[in-house]
Parts: C-alpha cells; structure tokens; sequence
C-alpha cells in the first residue's frame, strides 16, 4: 500500500513540476500581445507584381478596364493601372515617363509628338448627339449643331415645328478629346455651353434630366435613358462607324514609347499589344459597342 501511494505520489510531484508548467504556456500563448503576431508576419517575403500604367482619356476609360481585368486574368503576374487625365495630358506623361501608355479619344497634334513615340488604334468610336427623351427630335443636320452649339439658334422651334422651348448647350472641358473631336468634326470655331461637364456619362444623365438639352458623348456610353440623333439622317451604329459613312468617327488611341525601359517593362508592354489584336480583345471591343480597328 505504501509502495502505491508513493507511486502516486511521485507522479502528483512530476505533474507539477512539468506538466502544470506546459499547460500554463498554452494557456497565456494566445493572450500574446497582436504586436508581436503582426511582426512576425511582416518578415514574410511581398512578392511586388509588375504594373502597366495608364493615363489620359476618360472616354477611354470603361472599355480599358474591360480589357485590363480580362488582360490580369490571363496573366495573374501583372498589374494595370487606368488613371483619367483627358486626352490632353497623354503625351506629357508618357514623355515624362510618369504613364507606360497614353490614351487618347482624338488624333495626336504636331506639337504632341516626340522620339520614339508610336500609337496603336484599339478602336473606333462614334461620337453621339443626344437629347432628352422627351424631345421628339430625330435627325438634326450638321448646320443644325454648328448654329446650335455657337448660339446662333437658341430655341427648339427655330430647328423644328414639333418642340419649342430655351436650347440648354452641353459640352466637355478643354482636354476633353471627345469635345476636339466633335467640335473639329462639325466645324464649330467659336462654342458656347451652357453647362460643361467632365465626362460623357455625365453628360448623359444631365441630359436624361434637363428636358430642352443637347450634348454629345461616346458611342461606348449611350444609356437607355436619353435619346440619340441621327445627323443628316445618318445613324451612329457599328456598321456606320465601320464604313466611315457617319460623321463624327474618331479612334481609340494608345500611345507609347520603349526607351530607356527595362527588359520587363517591355515584355509587360509587347504583351499588352499583343493582347490588343487577340480575338478575345476584338470580342470585348464589339461587345462594347466600339468597331474593333
């Protein structure tokens, strides 16, 4: 009996010594301040994927995010980043290395061009005269749109017997390329706007809610809440645009330059353009309601 209690004994002395001390770790091992958690994480190695930036038209912008998401999923290993400047800083910030590519809804200007500079068309848009939906309006002439847009005509019943009422001009600001190209287009030398606007969407919900307004946005950005125009009884549609028979067809540009960039900033850039001529980017493209160029 002795012999059985000093067993017991023993190991009572054993569990003190040992195994309460253990235990007593596990227990105060999640009470471990975060801290001291946090930075052992940090010294885990960050892999930095490479990035394909941006900048320019804000026209440009949806139909450049639908192909960049589409571009990572094919190669998880980079990134492209899309920042909106207007087409008019494109060419400043790639020259000045600050962008990879320029976007550009308008033709690049002589004063715009550099060493090295190359363009790449990615595809042709039209640019569309809207209305308010309750304006029954449905054609309009170019004459029409250059009287309109340089307040020669200034209500809706000097261009129609069907609508009367105060004509509220909208347009893009100065860099816009959408605004160069319709104004260029038209042949208006001296516009004025009752409302200037930053980007077409804008432009299409301001008219969706100001019942006597006319703008112009990009073929890419008709919504089913406004009312797009023929013009000389032509309509903005693919086939259209693909034919040049509509007006105001103007190109998606991308541009860019290869020097002094490194080995992988070009690989990045040669597969961007690649991609760019894939059937996968053409179905993107079309699907967007652009003419793939």
């Amino acid at each position: 009996m002795k012999c059985k209690m000093g067993m017991w004994s023993s190991l009572d002395s054993t569990f003190k010594k040992i195994i309460c001390p253990i235990i007593s770790i596990g227990l105060f091992i999640p009470f471990i301040p975060n801290d001291r958690v946090i930075k052992y994480y940090s010294i885990a190695p960050v892999v930095e994927k490479y990035k394909l930036k941006s900048t320019g038209s804000t026209s440009m912008s949806h139909i450049i995010s639908v192909l960049a998401d589409d571009f990572m999923s094919i190669y998880p290993d980079y990134i492209y980043e899309k920042s909106e400047n207007g087409s008019g800083s494109a060419s400043l910030l790639v020259k000045s290395g600050n962008a990879d590519i320029g976007d550009m809804s308008r033709n690049l200007k002589n004063e715009e061009m550099f060493d090295g500079l190359e363009s790449k068309c990615i595809a042709l848009d039209g640019i569309v005269v809207i209305l308010n939906d309750k304006n029954p309006i449905n054609n309009l002439t170019m004459q029409n749109l250059r009287d309109i847009f340089s307040k020669k005509v200034t209500d809706w019943s000097e261009i129609s017997d069907k609508y009367r009422g105060k004509i509220i001009s909208i347009g893009r600001e100065d860099a816009s390329g959408t605004r160069e190209g319709f104004e260029s287009g038209v042949g208006i030398e001296s516009p004025i706007y009752d409302i200037i606007l930053s980007e077409s969407g804008d432009i299409a919900v301001k008219c969706a809610s100001e019942e006597r307004s006319i703008g112009y946005i990009s073929m890419a950005s008709i919504s089913d809440n406004i009312h797009p125009v023929k013009i000389d009884n032509i309509e903005c549609n693919s086939e259209n645009i693909r034919n040049k028979s509509y007006p105001l067809v103007r190109q998606f540009l991308q541009i860019y330059s290869k020097l002094g960039k490194t080995e992988e900033e070009l690989k990045i850039l040669e597969k961007w353009l690649i991609y760019l001529d894939s059937d996968r980017a053409k179905k993107l493209i079309e699907e967007e309601n652009l003419v793939h160029a």
